[in-house]
């Protein structure tokens, strides 16, 4: 409440003296005429009588003047709270409509994998048994033939081929998890530091790798499948950056109050481990990360991917209660952040 609402009383105030002034210039000049200037009745009846209507006049004009003014001022808050209260309902509204297109489009893309996941998974069964059939009528072919002909290697060929297949179907699975994994509490940084100790001898001298740690949380997951997904992302940052270039991992902790989490409204209130996997690569446009997630999607040329990586790192970590958030601009690198719930043993 300002000053001038708090002073309701002001020009009451102000009136009630002005006319109080008034009437005691009226009642000095009356007095000092009668005695001083007895012979001049034009005076004495007039003069006195016009001060006092002129003062009563002022008092009332300036106490009009301030009632006035406070009005306007209370007005002129009313207006600009009402202002307020309407902008912070117009953001509330665009917050609202964001975050209902943000959940419209999540369902969707959950919705799409899913059904991509059970055809994929019903494909890859049915390929499996046509692979096994092929396996089995050129094992044989080759037993009836001289190990040192060309038919034996050519069929030979055709196994390698297979086996191809084979380790195709079985990403596939995993991505349509047909595939049920033991879970069990594991420590993440050494699980990390596993799985970089392996890919390391694949990545070129040219590609740095930084991992940075700074608690040891544990998880309730599969360590085999989470090998995977940090294999899948980081083979990705070492395409996106034609295999020179800079990796950083960093492994961290998030309390429940922790301002990326209010935008996981899918994610419960706990504490989340965090991995951040960030490259120096070309970076990507809005349209493809909107698309990177998409099982059989990829940039790449062909022949050099399968597009099933990054799908098959998303259905992993949402099978373990996580998510994955990625933040990428041309130019400028891309980020992966894999957020997974914090397990503590009873």
């Amino acid at each position: 409440m300002t000053l001038l609402e708090e002073r309701k009383w002001l020009p009451h105030l102000v009136g009630g003296i002005g006319i109080f002034l008034s009437l005691l210039v009226w009642g000095v000049l009356e007095y000092w005429l009668e005695t001083q200037l007895p012979f001049t009745p034009f005076l004495h009846t007039y003069h006195p009588w016009l001060i006092l209507i002129v003062g009563i006049a002022i008092s009332i004009l300036l106490a009009a003047t301030i009632s006035n003014a406070q009005v306007a001022h209370q007005r002129e808050l009313r207006l600009q709270q009402m202002n307020e209260e309407l902008q912070k309902e117009i953001n509330e509204r665009i917050n609202a409509e964001e975050s209902r297109q943000k959940l419209e489009i999540a369902l969707l893309q959950g919705q799409k994998l899913q059904a991509m996941g059970t055809l994929a998974g019903g494909i890859a069964h049915d390929f499996n048994n046509i692979l096994y059939a092929i396996v089995g009528y050129v094992e044989m072919a080759r037993e009836d033939v001289d190990k040192e002909s060309l038919i034996y290697t050519n069929l030979g060929k055709v196994l390698e081929a297979t086996q191809r297949g084979r380790d195709l179907v079985a990403r596939i699975l995993a991505f349509s998890r047909r595939q049920h994994h033991q879970f069990e509490a594991i420590q993440l940084k050494p699980t990390i530091e596993a799985a970089l100790a392996l890919l390391q001898p694949t990545i070129p001298a040219s590609v740095m790798l930084h991992f940075e740690a700074t608690v040891d949380p544990m998880i309730l997951g599969n360590q085999t499948q989470l090998h995977q997904v940090l294999v899948n992302i980081i083979n990705n940052a070492v395409d996106a950056m034609d295999a020179e270039g800079e990796i950083r991992i960093r492994l961290d902790r998030m309390p429940p109050g922790h301002p990326l989490l209010k935008h996981l409204p899918a994610l419960p209130g706990q504490n989340y481990c965090k991995i951040e996997i960030k490259d120096t690569g070309h970076g990507m446009d809005p349209h493809t990360m909107k698309r990177i997630f998409e099982p059989f999607f990829t940039t790449k040329e062909v022949g050099k991917g399968t597009g099933l990586g990054l799908s098959i790192a998303h259905s992993i970590i949402k099978e373990h209660q996580g998510e994955i958030i990625v933040t990428s601009k041309l130019g400028h690198g891309t980020t992966f952040e894999i957020l997974l719930p914090e397990y503590k043993a009873a």
